[in-house]
């Protein structure tokens, strides 16, 4: 198991951007009767979502939560140091979409700027990568992105995926003041043998695009796919959820000394209602101290997290001092947990594009 300490950086801000389209799963074409679609909305949780138009990208979405962010904290876009924009529904294979954000956004062209596409860890994971890099003060202020547009890589025809997921971007600024001690604290993990549990077979290198793949097939009553679409082992992923995530989080709570009494939230990625009521109560974590936003936005992936503090625990993040826990997991299959404070934050209305 992998561990990581991280000093003198804070979060200052955190702002979210959702596309305007809300599409309702009780209105989906894909059921036969209204209570098919019912057993799914109360098995997962999820009873809406977001749904980017036909041309827009999640770095679209991005840009619109970062210039939200940087003007609530009345910062100049050339004083920011650092972008880091963790995506797996990128623009294109090459180059990497952090470079033109950056140019998007109007930062120096001397700043940090790299692509991290991880998925549904990809939050906390870049949380870490983030204040690793700015621990020294050399990075002083940093924008950590995480985004996903879920609907343009899953079939829109796909009857087991159409409830489940949305699109969003979220920006989480961050600060060096080498004053502030209170330590970032990570463990991390992943099991590649499960890698295909979330997959797209076409659409890399080691299976290239081909016509014949991007044909739709009905590859069951009720699902349709191509080949660069992505598919879920929902079994083998669920078996992976209610187990790893808890186990983290516990070995967390033990290496570091965590008092789990003086928590006040365990932010969850937003898988589905079921398996995070699961991670919770293994816990034994109270429900009211655990957020969830899925209801209305669907599983976001790697942007969850911040999402769920926007959305749902805003005036907190503004008004006190928390202590935290977060944790991510999801395809790779990875994982990962942290903890942390937030002071005071700056928390931006949610933009919608």
């Amino acid at each position: 198991m992998s561990q990581l300490t991280t000093n003198h950086v804070k979060i200052v801000g955190v702002s979210a951007c959702v596309p305007k389209t809300i599409e309702e799963n009780i209105d989906l074409p894909l059921y036969e009767n209204k209570e098919e679609v019912m057993k799914i909305i109360e098995s997962t949780g999820i009873r809406r979502h977001r749904i980017v138009e036909k041309g827009t990208t999640a770095s679209d979405l991005s840009v619109k939560a970062a210039e939200k962010m940087v003007a609530d904290l009345g910062w100049d876009m050339e004083s920011v140091d650092l972008l880091l924009y963790s995506c797996t529904t990128r623009d294109f294979i090459q180059p990497m979409t952090s470079p033109t954000i950056q140019d998007r956004l109007g930062m120096r062209q001397d700043s940090y700027v790299m692509d991290l596409p991880l998925g549904c860890a990809g939050w906390v994971y870049g949380m870490s990568v983030a204040t690793a890099l700015m621990s020294s003060g050399t990075l002083k202020r940093g924008l950590l992105i995480a985004a996903e547009t879920n609907t343009q890589s899953h079939n829109l025809n796909d009857r087991t995926s159409r409830p489940l997921f949305g699109d969003a971007a979220t920006v989480t600024a961050l600060e060096f003041d080498g004053n502030y001690n209170h330590r970032m604290n990570y463990v991390f993990g992943v099991d590649g043998s499960g890698a295909k549990a979330i997959m797209a077979d076409y659409g890399g290198f080691r299976n290239p695009v081909t016509p014949e793949c991007l044909i739709e097939h009905e590859v069951e009553p009720g699902v349709f796919r191509k080949g660069t679409d992505i598919v879920i082992n929902g079994m083998d992923v669920f078996s992976f959820a209610i187990r790893r995530p808890p186990r983290s989080l516990k070995e967390l709570i033990e290496i570091f000394k965590i008092d789990i009494e003086e928590i006040d939230y365990l932010f969850l990625h937003q898988a589905n209602k079921y398996i995070d009521d699961r991670i919770r109560k293994s816990l034994k974590f109270p429900e009211e101290k655990t957020p969830y936003c899925l209801e209305d936005y669907g599983n976001v992936s790697g942007a969850s997290i911040p999402l769920t503090m926007v959305t749902r625990t805003a005036q907190d993040l503004k008004n006190r001092a928390l202590h935290c826990l977060a944790c991510g997991f999801g395809v790779g299959l990875s994982w990962a947990s942290m903890e942390f404070s937030m002071n005071h934050v700056i928390v931006s209305d949610l933009v919608e594009y």
